[in-house]
């Protein structure tokens, strides 16, 4: 296979990726139904290689449970899918926070975040779930990006895609505007290099979302 070859069947995973999750997140496909590689084919119009490709990454991502030569099936809600996602980022995320305040106090640029925190604004005028969910996750991956860890960088990478499917589902119920206030309030911190009072922040909105986000996405068997 030539790089051309393989550049565009990179591109084709690249684009199954984006079309199923979003699919997942809309909820076309409900949680624990089974899906195959033929039949994703078949509706995005590609060959089974991208396709391939696609499940494997989806898998590692959260979105799907794969096994070997059986199709996979989407991976829903429960209480403690709830409970890891947010025990995860309150360690990650407040840790980004502090080093991103860190990486500021000594004149590294806030102006990626400032940008990133204009499009989620931006998208909570728009008034579309989706749009917002991903502008929103867009700003916490910037803070992430600005800590300067490779290893944070990754971690946390492998979570960001069920974080838009989260913050998707509990848009409907959720102040988006109060939680770009917090953003708001979160940026001023780093951006003042203030290291502790970010990573206080930081935990404090995440936890914020945890009750809300169990009620809403979990209404009958929450109390």
């Amino acid at each position: 296979m030539t790089d051309v070859e393989e550049s565009a069947d990179d591109s084709l995973a690249a684009t199954a990726y984006r079309r199923i999750r979003t699919a997942i997140i809309l909820g076309r496909y409900a949680d624990g139904a089974a899906i195959t590689e033929g039949r994703l084919a078949d509706e995005l119009e590609m060959s089974r290689i991208p396709i391939r490709a696609a499940i494997l990454q989806l898998g590692v991502d959260g979105f799907l449970a794969t096994s070997p030569r059986r199709s996979a099936r989407v991976v829903g809600w429960d209480r403690r899918a709830i409970d890891e996602l947010f025990d995860v980022r309150l360690s990650l995320e407040s840790l980004a926070a502090r080093l991103a305040a860190q990486n500021a106090g000594r004149g590294a640029s806030v102006a990626a975040l400032e940008r990133a925190l204009d499009a989620a604004h931006d998208a909570v005028t728009s008034g579309d779930r989706l749009t917002i969910a991903e502008a929103h996750a867009a700003f916490h991956a910037a803070i992430v990006e600005m800590a300067d860890s490779t290893l944070l960088t990754s971690l946390t990478r492998v979570v960001s895609g069920r974080l838009v499917w989260l913050f998707y589902l509990t848009g409907v119920d959720r102040d988006a505007r109060e939680q770009s206030h917090e953003h708001d309030e979160l940026l001023a911190a780093i951006a003042d290099g203030n290291a502790r009072l970010a990573e206080s922040l930081a935990f404090s909105h995440i936890e914020k979302g945890r009750a809300p986000s169990m009620e809403i996405i979990l209404p009958t068997t929450t109390t």
